[in-house]
């Protein structure tokens, strides 16, 4: 486990002249999570190269209250499932601050008998959970939450079944209810069929979720984003090794940082699988970066002249606040759109993150969908005058505001400035916990402060 997992501390973040080195990246927390779930569900299956976060420990924790039996080793888990019949042993199933643990789990739960409590801690009390519990409601699933929004605790009275057939479900504000649908179908009583009635945003995460089934043998019909089919009774056996290749969102704060300060940089275990995020390499080379993407490695010889541009987020929503950092720097004006959704992940990405920025001088302005960032360079005759083309951005105290990608974002662009203390830093631990490690072996100019 990495040191300080789960204690408070802030960071200090130095002016970073030059990063330069190899770092292997994180292990991807979406295909960790879809895969303990997969193996928990059913068969005997071992996970090659797990992120250990605090997310997917919560994972791992949920699922053997259960009935998963889960042995842990490094780089290493070795999962036997409960056969689609989870034993619902206990009183209550905590799936600690994660949103995608907690949709995802849901119908799982909903396949044994008996009352169970879900609850959860930090910002996810506050999340609406709807879309899922609307859909589960229409399937004949027991369920009962918070206020009109189902928020946490939630209850679920399970009946050793989930009845299946047609079901419609809202993705305007999350693709999970969709991938958690798909994950639980195959044991449902009936062939289901889950049908879009709005906008799906995050459509790279159904790919991932489609991904992992389909290595369990589990056969998914499709019409692009509008339409699933479940064939009932399909065996679900996660046999082989699965492993889990480096995070893309994860490593947007190593390649951003790569290409805002001198660099020479080498991230590996990049394959080019179905994660969305991996458009970060896409958005940056268009905004002027030059960065190499082979069949496992990235390579990055920065600092690039950057320039703004109209980028639209519906897919990527992990990927904003980073390209707020990296917005500061690029030439003229950029547009990041179609955003609404990111109201509600663990903090408010449109306000939080930009209120954040603004404490540096940034210009910001955000609106209910978008959020447009004009360039915070100075002049080049006023840069000449004090000796350094870098910034008009000032020395701060910011917050994490209890987000990790906000908290890593804020890093990264204190790495160009300097002088930037983040407080509640310990939250990078809920995604990526080697964060200062990596980035202080590539030369990062950071100083943890124990709180």
């Amino acid at each position: 486990m990495p040191e300080n997992l789960f204690k408070l501390f802030g960071l200090k973040v130095g002016k970073t002249p030059y990063l330069r080195g190899t770092v292997k990246a994180p292990a991807s927390k979406s295909y960790t999570i879809r895969a303990i779930i997969a193996a928990s569900l059913d068969g005997e299956a071992r996970i090659v190269n797990p992120l250990f976060s605090q997310d997917t420990r919560a994972a791992i924790k949920a699922l053997e209250a259960l009935g998963a039996r889960i042995k842990k080793k490094k780089g290493l888990l070795q999962i036997r499932g409960f056969q689609g019949r989870p034993s619902l042993k206990g009183k209550s199933v905590v799936v600690g601050e994660s949103g995608t643990l907690l949709r995802l789990i849901l119908p799982i739960i909903a396949l044994g008998e008996g009352e169970f409590e879900i609850n959860g801690r930090g910002t996810l009390l506050k999340r609406p959970n709807k879309p899922i519990a609307e859909a589960l409601l229409s399937l004949g699933v027991d369920i009962k939450g918070k206020g009109r929004d189902f928020r946490l605790p939630i209850v679920v009275k399970g009946k050793g079944a989930i009845p299946g057939g047609k079901v419609s479900v809202s993705a305007n504000m999350s693709s999970q209810t969709i991938s958690s649908l798909l994950m639980v179908s195959a044991f449902a009583a009936r062939d289901t069929t889950i049908i879009i009635k709005d906008k799906v945003v995050s459509q790279p995460y159904i790919d991932i979720t489609l991904d992992v089934l389909g290595r369990a043998g589990v056969k998914v019909q499709r019409q692009g984003y509008g339409r699933f089919f479940i064939k009932s009774g399909q065996s679900f056996k996660l046999k082989e090794d699965f492993i889990i290749h480096g995070d893309y969102s994860s490593a947007a704060f190593l390649i951003a940082a790569s290409c805002l300060v001198k660099s020479d940089v080498v991230i590996t275990d990049m394959v080019k699988d179905k994660q969305g995020d991996r458009r970060i390499i896409d958005i940056l080379n268009k905004m002027g970066a030059r960065i190499k993407h082979s069949t496992e490695r990235i390579e990055i010889h920065g600092p690039f002249k950057l320039k703004g541009m109209d980028i639209d987020c519906s897919n990527t929503p992990d990927l904003v606040p980073v390209l707020l950092a990296v917005s500061c720097f690029a030439q003229g004006r950029t547009k990041i759109y179609n955003i609404g959704h990111l109201a509600y992940k663990e903090s408010n990405r449109i306000i939080a993150p930009a209120g954040e920025l603004r404490k540096l001088g940034a210009r910001i302005e955000i609106g209910r969908d978008k959020i447009i960032v004009q360039e915070s360079s100075l002049k080049p005759e006023a840069a000449w005058a004090i000796g350094s083309p870098t910034t008009a951005l000032r020395p701060a105290v910011v917050s994490s505001c209890a987000d990790h990608r906000v908290a890593m974002a804020l890093a990264v662009l204190g790495l160009r400035t300097g002088g930037l203390t983040i407080k509640n830093a310990e939250s990078v631990n809920k995604s990526y916990p080697d964060f200062i490690r990596d980035f202080k072996a590539l030369g990062a100019k950071f100083t943890k402060i124990l709180l």
